[in-house]
């Protein structure tokens, strides 16, 4: 049809602007759009928290792939990665530390070198009594996270611990603008 019924003439605009506005709507009905939302709610229910901001952009499919910056009453700042569904909850599995008081901790394996994960399954979740549950745990002990960075070794000097099943990692802080990373461990192929 012409003359601004229907989408022919003018009406064409009105219909992709509705098509967009339709779309842009329904981006929030999205998995990875529901899985920002909730890990964004679960942090702000934290007493301490004023700020959280993504700093990955989220996918269209649901992931572990979220970088969240939380920001404490008391000016504290933490880094998150990998946060995601697997962040939260009885279930968790993740609570990758990437900053904490202006530091970035690392840690090396013979798997790689990258930001180390206090879930209290890893190799370095021993170092938090009690361990660490998920992610909003540690965002309400993050006086705990910011005291176990600080107390790091700053790289490429490093310390090293072994986990349950006998693999050797890594681990320093660097300042920020650095580089330096841990060495991986002897033996790795």
């Amino acid at each position: 049809m012409v003359g601004g019924r229907g989408c022919g003439g003018a009406g064409v605009l009105r219909c992709l602007g509705a098509g967009v506005l339709t779309f842009v709507s329904a981006c929030s009905y999205m998995p990875g759009q529901q899985e920002m939302m909730r890990a964004e709610e679960e942090l702000r229910a934290i007493d301490d928290v004023v700020e959280v901001h993504f700093t990955c952009p989220g996918t269209v499919l649901a992931s572990d792939r979220l970088c969240t910056d939380v920001v404490m009453k008391d000016g504290a700042r933490l880094r998150f990665d990998h946060v995601g569904f697997n962040s939260f909850g009885s279930t968790a599995m993740n609570v990758f530390v990437a900053k904490a008081s202006g530091l970035a901790p690392r840690i090396a394996s013979c798997g790689g070198v990258g930001t180390p994960n206090f879930h209290r399954t890893s190799p370095l979740g021993h170092h938090f009594h009690p361990t660490l549950i998920d992610m909003k745990d540690a965002v309400s002990r993050y006086q705990e996270l910011l005291e176990e960075v600080e107390f790091w070794p700053q790289c490429p000097q490093y310390w090293e611990v072994q986990d349950r099943l006998g693999q050797n990692f890594r681990y320093c802080a660097r300042r920020e603008g650095s580089t330096e990373e841990p060495p991986r461990p002897v033996g790795c192929r």
